[in-house]
């Protein structure tokens, strides 16, 4: 089981801002960096949870339902690419936002993970505030 923070079903009726209504999964091995971008979006008003592998966040995905998912493409058991394959392939994720997270800089980054199935990417260290901009579009 993950070592992330696991918050309460029930605290999604605790709606303060159109934004905390919106749920997103954070996704890293690193769990530190988990824990990192699962704080941000807390702080930015969204419900967060985080997961330290792919089988983890298929797991909880399957439950939680979000809306966005941040997802390190580099991860034992079940790597981003393939995660990001079956988190599309669900029926309740027509709208699911995925965005695709890695260390590795490579000149055709952006075309495999459009490729996978991901809407954007970063690369690591995640710039805060580019991550925002992505998901406020």
């Amino acid at each position: 089981m993950s070592q992330c923070h696991m918050q309460d079903m029930d605290s999604s009726a605790q709606s303060t801002t159109e934004t905390s209504t919106r749920r997103v999964l954070v996704v890293d091995d690193h769990l530190d960096s988990a824990r990192g971008l699962e704080m941000m979006f807390e702080a930015l008003g969204f419900e967060a949870q985080c997961a330290t592998d792919g089988i983890d966040a298929l797991r909880k995905a399957a439950t939680f339902r979000p809306d966005l998912v941040v997802l390190d493409i580099s991860m034992p058991k079940l790597d981003g690419y393939d995660t990001c394959g079956v988190l599309r392939a669900q029926p309740w994720a027509k709208d699911l936002r995925l965005i695709a997270v890695t260390g590795w800089k490579s000149d055709n980054l952006g075309e495999r993970s459009r490729a996978a199935g991901f809407d954007d990417y970063l690369l690591k260290p995640v710039d805060f505030e580019a991550l925002q901009k992505i998901v406020t579009q």
